[in-house]
C-alpha cells in the first residue's frame, strides 16, 4: 500500500460578510472566556498574565469585528 494524501477539505458554505463576522466575533469570545478561565484556575503567575493579555486582545478583536458588521449594516 502506498501512500495516500488525504481528500481535500471542503470550505463550509460562505453566507455574507455581516453573518460571518458575527459569528467569529462569538466564537473569539468564547476564546476570551477560555482564557480568563486558565487565567483563574492556573498558579503560575507569568502564565495568568499571559492569559488575562490574551482575553483582552480576544476581546479588541472582537469589538473590531463587532464595528465591521455594524458599518456593513448601513
Amino acid at each position: 500500500m502506498g501512500f495516500k494524501p488525504p481528500s481535500r477539505v471542503q470550505e463550509p458554505e460562505r453566507r455574507g460578510a455581516i453573518g460571518s463576522f458575527m459569528k467569529m466575533a462569538k466564537a473569539i469570545r468564547r476564546q476570551a472566556q477560555t482564557a480568563e478561565r486558565v487565567a483563574l484556575t492556573t498558579a503560575d503567575a507569568i502564565v495568568a498574565n499571559q492569559m488575562r493579555s490574551l482575553a483582552r486582545a480576544f476581546r479588541s478583536q472582537a469589538d473590531i469585528l463587532k464595528k465591521k458588521e455594524k458599518k456593513k449594516k448601513r
